[in-house]
């Protein structure tokens, strides 16, 4: 039985385990299966194609391996190595690493094709060698998802939404959220001047939060408190600042409240998710809409080699390349947007927009960027450019969304966090060890609100200082009858993402001092 080849199938398995093993309490079972499945099959898929060469399966599995070693560890190692120099020479440039890598891998090929030794021992010692490598990884994730087991069932629940009775009119609703756009400060850094789009807003009826912050530093606890309008602290009690696991988190997006209180009140929900698994589908929703979210994202990133590169240039294909699947989802979702606002009927849309999020795919005029333009720019321009083609969307959307709606709509433009300064994307990152300026860069958003029939005056309960914790609580109160208190608007990080329940309150951190709070009456 050791003799049977079955390592590639355990080398594809390594890599795309030890991503999610590196933070293994954020990962759903479902999303592991799939990226696993993927992986096991596009092994099983390259052993096949390498029999109708080899004619032999040890051989064909040998070569598999090797190739798929080869494959995750250029794509690993490839950036330093690019910048190796011998005499101000670069030898690892893509012009002469590339093709000496194919004539290695061919060269490898032939002499395996051309031997007669027997096999059997290099394939028992490789399966042996894969199952290795594939144990931690593979006992991280199991010791994760026991532990998660054991958590399940003390969840708190949220109470839900009461209302006296529609205060006014019932609008559709648009929450558009867009993931990393910072606030004035912040684009002023990056070369942006914002004021255009503030005046174009402002000029639409909107009213502009210019000291809104985000209620918390990181995607999903943001998402998790703004769409449930309350704070994440009952988790945090129960759970405790060691606690790895993401699902209540998870959970509370699944089933938030904004969501089901607008149910109930007969709206359709249509959710226009990310490739980002606890935003990417709703069961809530009436209707989801998102393109590639069968492909594991696993998987994708591990096609995003420059071994690939020639393939995903030839192919074009968003299936194999997530810089096209990036740029495509975002611009169809957009498209989509204005395609439900022709619709009749009471519509809650949520669109959470992965843009001026990295990879850095738009051009400032919102065209696609080749990924060698992408390696020129600087990553403060790359910023700057995908910024100016999220302020084309949001145009286009506010336009799109007027001209085809009925009556007036509530329409909120929403960053759910700033960018990640250089050095802090990691996922073990200690954000008590960042300064106040990285601080203040995550925790500045854009933050604005069209509420019809304000007359050109900020509406009742707006102010410069708002975030998103209290936009559902100022929306339902005005439209639905709810006496919803405002709450205080506050902004906590997390100490790192294998620790997303220990908070403290950086409030006085990045708030600026002189609009903190400050209500327009």
């Amino acid at each position: 039985m050791s003799r049977i080849p079955i390592h590639p199938l355990l080398v594809a398995l390594v890599p795309v385990l030890s991503m999610y093993a590196a933070l293994p309490g954020s990962t759903e079972l479902p999303e592991l299966t799939r990226a696993a499945a993927a992986a096991a099959l596009a092994a099983a898929a390259g052993m096949a194609i390498a029999w109708l060469a080899f004619r032999d399966i040890q051989k064909a599995a040998l070569f598999t391996s090797v190739l798929l070693v080869v494959f995750v560890a250029v794509g690993a190692t490839y950036g330093a190595l690019e910048q190796w120099e011998v005499g101000g020479f670069r030898p690892a440039r893509r012009r002469f690493f590339l093709p000496g890598v194919y004539l290695g891998l061919l060269g490898l090929a032939l002499t395996i094709r051309r031997t007669r030794r027997s096999l059997a021992t290099a394939t028992a010692l490789a399966n042996v060698v894969a199952l290795g490598a594939l144990l931690p990884p593979a006992f991280s994730i199991t010791s994760a998802q026991m532990a998660r087991a054991r958590e399940r069932g003390d969840m708190p629940v949220l109470s839900p939404i009461t209302a006296a009775g529609p205060a006014a009119p019932q609008p559709d609703i648009y929450y558009l959220v867009f993931d990393r756009y910072g606030d004035e400060r912040t684009l002023r850094a990056h070369g942006v001047d914002n004021e255009p789009l503030f005046e174009y807003l402002e000029g639409r009826g909107f009213f502009v939060a210019r000291a809104s912050r985000a209620n918390y530093i990181k995607t999903v606890l943001s998402l998790a408190s703004s769409l449930n309008m309350a704070w994440l602290d009952d988790v945090a009690r129960v759970y405790g600042p060691q606690s790895q696991n993401w699902e209540p988190v998870y959970s509370r997006i699944r089933q938030h409240r904004v969501g089901r209180f607008l149910r109930e009140r007969g709206y359709d929900y249509y959710h226009l998710g990310s490739w980002y698994w606890p935003t990417r589908t709703n069961p809530l929703a009436t209707q989801n809409r998102n393109y590639y979210h069968d492909v594991p994202k696993s998987v994708v990133r591990l096609l995003d080699n420059v071994l690939f590169e020639p393939v995903q240039r030839w192919t074009a294909s968003p299936l194999v390349d997530q810089r096209r699947q990036h740029w495509e989802r975002s611009v169809q979702q957009v498209a989509d947007v204005l395609d439900i606002a022709a619709r009749p009927g009471h519509k809650f849309v949520f669109l959470h927009l992965l843009v001026p999020h990295h990879p850095y795919v738009f051009d400032r005029d919102g065209s696609f960027v080749p990924r060698e333009v992408e390696n020129r720019r600087s990553r403060a321009r790359n910023y700057a450019n995908q910024v100016h083609a999220a302020n084309r969307m949001i145009r286009q959307l506010v336009d799109g969304i007027l001209r085809r709606s009925a009556a007036p709509p509530v329409i909120i433009v929403q960053g759910d966090e700033g960018p990640y300064p250089p050095g802090t994307e990691d996922d073990g990152f200690e954000w008590r060890r960042a300064s106040s300026d990285i601080l203040r860069e995550r925790a500045g958003i854009l933050n604005a609100y069209l509420l019809p029939d304000s007359q050109g005056e900020p509406p009742a309960g707006l102010y410069p200082g708002i975030s998103p914790v209290n936009t559902f609580r100022v929306v339902f109160n005005t439209y639905f009858g709810t006496r919803l208190p405002l709450v205080p608007d506050r902004t906590f990080r997390h100490a790192s993402d294998s620790q997303p329940y220990a908070y403290d309150d950086i409030t006085d951190l990045v708030a600026e001092r002189d609009t903190r709070r400050a209500r327009v009456e």
